[in-house]
């Protein structure tokens, strides 16, 4: 009887944990009443905003980066297949 209800116990934390994290995470972003906190937390989330911007921004140079490498390696065979045909000329 005894791991009956250790498995009924065990089986109600697996379902209820993930709405009991939920729920304390909610209120997580409220702002303090503290005007030092406040401007603290708003300067932090401007600073996220702005690591995630920047990023961004790096990923899109190493896109442009493959993309300047590939059109120069294609540059590079197509010059040296033109120069191969005009030594068979």
């Amino acid at each position: 009887m005894k791991r009956f209800y250790t498995k009924v116990i065990t089986g109600s934390f697996i379902l209820l944990f993930p709405f009991i994290v939920g729920c304390s995470l909610i209120g997580g972003n409220s702002y303090s009443s503290d005007p030092n906190i406040r401007k603290q937390q708003e300067e932090i989330e401007r600073l996220e905003a702005e690591h995630k911007d920047l990023k961004r921004l790096a990923d899109e140079a190493i896109q442009r980066e493959k993309a300047a490498k590939a059109r120069l390696k294609a540059a590079e065979h197509e010059l040296k297949a033109m120069k191969s045909q005009l030594e068979a000329q």
